[in-house]
């Protein structure tokens, strides 16, 4: 096929850095994408340091994308100044997600990067000062809060049946308890290497959440807890064929403050635990009823699953925009909202300056911790207080 056609002003030429294991939720979200005949974009690099990883990706993407099969990149370096790509998608560990971005941002390159949108507040925070230097459209792969429990509880609350928010609960131990290795990635349990452990890695995904359905978070007083000193992963048998000592937190229990006045306990204790999994949430409460899960109670009137109500009366133009032509995969909508904001010159759903304020309350759960007394949010934010994250910007050199 010649150029013109691959090329055309329409489409948006699109590189994938890091193949890994996000890096699958992602393709499953660019081929929905294709399948749907939603985005306009083409692949046209994928880079990883494993060539192999990255062969295979590119043949996988030219399973759904005939035309044009991506070129395999070892070093992103090299993509810095391909002509034929506009846009990236980060899918890197934590580490080098600012190492990446930066760059391309420097370079023109629209980025999108994996949660969390940096190892500390301080390297996303040069990401974002980046992005608006250049006048680069910077967004954080949140897909949490794209769900369709999630935005029918959104779409719950902004018609009032449950009145304004008082409480909101969220938290449990998870699968990767046990002192088992977490999601099979040694390097999430070495401080240096993923800056924190579930209350940034799947804790971000939380607080999203929370300043999605309630507003701004203003306050955090936290604790951390370390309840497994080695971490180890199993072969089919049981035996151990792989264990890292533990450097990072196993889980946190936090009272987050909002601006309006509601008030958060979450204890993201993902990581730790023995026995069984147990979890709560998403429980949000308010003047007249609340959403416990997937029930929608209120104080006067029928229970009701929240999202068949959803379904049932919101205005399709409303569950067009969350479920462009009724896909549910979280990771094409927000790749999705990703296109489109690059498409039309607006800010994406969750840009990098709303995935920093994340990041933010969940660093300041950890500062809070550290220092054993309450952490203003605006406090983290603004750099005046980095004790537990000190050490990785220092090894970083930023």
């Amino acid at each position: 096929m010649s150029d013109w056609v691959i090329y055309m002003d329409d489409e948006i030429r699109v590189a994938i850095v890091g193949c890994g294991g996000i890096g699958g939720a992602h393709l499953s979200g660019y081929r929905e994408l294709k399948q749907k005949s939603l985005g306009r974009f083409t692949i046209t690099a994928v880079c990883d340091l494993a060539k192999e990883r990255a062969e295979d990706f590119a043949k996988a993407i030219g399973e759904f994308q005939e035309a044009v099969k991506p070129k395999v990149y070892i070093n992103y370096e090299e993509l810095l100044t391909a002509e034929d790509v506009e846009m990236v998608d980060i899918c890197t560990d934590h580490r080098t997600h600012h190492i990446i971005a930066i760059p391309f941002l420097e370079a023109g390159k629209d980025v999108m990067v994996e949660k969390p949108l940096a190892i500390t507040v301080k390297a996303g925070r040069k990401m974002v000062e980046t992005a608006d230097a250049h006048g680069r459209t910077l967004a954080v792969a949140e897909n949490y809060r794209r769900t369709l429990g999630n935005r029918a509880c959104k779409w719950a609350i902004d018609k009032g049946y449950i009145g304004d928010i008082q409480m909101i609960f969220q938290g449990g131990v998870a699968a990767w308890g046990k002192n088992i290795i977490a999601g099979g990635t040694a390097w999430r349990h070495v401080k240096l290497k993923t800056g924190a452990g579930p209350v940034l890695d799947n804790g971000v995904h939380d607080v999203d959440l929370f300043m999605y359905l309630n507003g701004e978070i203003v306050e955090a007083y936290g604790v951390t807890k370390t309840f497994d000193k080695v971490k180890v992963r199993r072969d089919e048998k049981g035996r151990i064929v792989e264990q890292v000592e533990n450097t990072i937190e196993d889980g946190g229990f936090a009272i987050l403050k909002f601006a309006n006045g509601a008030v958060c306990n979450w204890s993201p204790a993902y990581w730790g635990g023995h026995g069984e999994v147990s979890t709560f949430g998403r429980w949000v409460y308010g003047s007249r009823g609340c959403i416990k899960g997937e029930e929608l109670i209120p104080d006067t009137g029928p229970r009701m699953n929240v999202s068949t109500r959803f379904l049932l009366e919101a205005e399709p133009k409303l569950r067009n925009k969350f479920f462009p032509k009724s896909i549910t995969d979280t990771f094409a909508i927000e790749i999705h909202d990703f296109l489109e904001a690059i498409r039309r010159k607006r800010k994406p759903e969750t840009d990098g300056w709303e995935g920093l304020k994340a990041e933010a309350v969940c660093y300041a759960v950890i500062e809070s911790s550290w220092l054993n007394e309450p952490v203003k949010v605006k406090d983290i934010l603004e750099g005046r207080i980095e004790g537990y994250q000190k050490e990785i910007n220092e090894n970083l050199g930023l």
